[in-house]
């Protein structure tokens, strides 16, 4: 199946999940994460705030822990004039307030050089067994990711099992690194 496809049959199938079970999974999810030991000893994160109507992973919980951990947390906020993100530092006492789509974003901003990051979490509908997400059409991840250094490890939550393979795949499509659904866990690199 071709991405556009794809991106209508999953946002459909996640339509169709109750917020409970957003929650559950999201859990589910954290709990494979925390079994990856060595992306915790990292500075530097930088992960998406979830969109509650777009019924994305609970991203909170992950965000929550590594600031109990003392790590350097940072999260997007999007121009969606140059269909760009800009890094930006989260605490808990950051205020964050609704932009367009239901995004939401620090109301500071406070601007962390993308060289910094070491360990990104990239919002997603689905993965393939290969590694290819298929996101929601704009491309700004796709632009983002190669201004970070070529080591940042590329992490893709998922609420579903991997697709086998995403048809009409281009050059510049997003490779990511490591695939996390609720019940399993996906290496597409090796680690050393």
């Amino acid at each position: 199946m071709n991405k556009k496809k794809l991106r209508k049959k999953y946002f459909s199938m996640r339509k169709s999940i109750s917020q409970n079970e957003i929650i559950k999974m999201s859990y589910e999810i954290f709990f494979q994460l925390k079994k990856i030991l060595f992306i915790w000893n990292k500075t530097y994160y930088h992960i998406f705030l979830p969109i509650r109507k777009y019924k994305e992973v609970n991203t909170f919980i992950i965000i929550n822990f590594l600031l109990k951990i003392e790590k350097c947390v940072t999260v997007p906020c999007t121009n969606f004039y140059k269909l760009s993100i800009d890094n930006c530092l989260f605490h808990e006492n950051t205020i964050l307030i609704k932009k367009k789509y239901g995004i939401l974003e620090p109301m500071h901003k406070h601007r962390i050089s993308i060289s910094l990051i070491e360990v990104i979490f990239i919002p997603l509908l689905a993965f393939d067994l290969k590694g290819y997400r298929i996101g929601y059409g704009k491309g700004f991840y796709d632009r983002f990711i190669p201004l970070c250094k070529e080591n940042t490890i590329k992490i893709g939550l998922s609420f579903f099992y991997p697709i086998k393979r995403i048809e009409n795949i281009h050059k510049k499509d997003l490779l990511i690194d490591i695939g996390i659904t609720p019940n399993h866990i996906f290496f597409f690199k090796k680690f050393s």
